[in-house]
């Protein structure tokens, strides 16, 4: 069992994101988003993201020092910012 108190150490957390919006006109807020996880991935905190096959979800793997770097890194994603996509899951581990 994983007492709560151990997030507040480095962990993973596996996002789930889906899309919200029927904007069809979301191609530069993606744009924005694939960029800034891949920043996230370049200073090691994106361990691996992707899409599921046919449907509007993906998903991000992420490396963080405690819950409030997890936050930030949620408030700050382009496609939340601009509500195209949501966090539907957070599953730490």
């Amino acid at each position: 069992m994983v007492h709560a108190s151990a997030y507040k150490d480095p962990h993973h957390v596996m996002l789930f994101f889906e899309k919200v919006s029927n904007q069809t006109d979301n191609g530069q807020c993606l744009t924005d988003r694939a960029g800034y996880y891949n920043d996230l991935k370049s200073n090691g905190k994106v361990i691996i993201s992707g899409n599921f096959w046919n449907q509007d979800k993906n998903f991000v793997i992420v490396s963080v020092s405690d819950d409030n770097e997890l936050v930030q890194i949620i408030e700050n994603d382009p496609a939340i910012k601009q509500n195209v996509l949501e966090l539907v899951k957070a599953m730490p581990f």
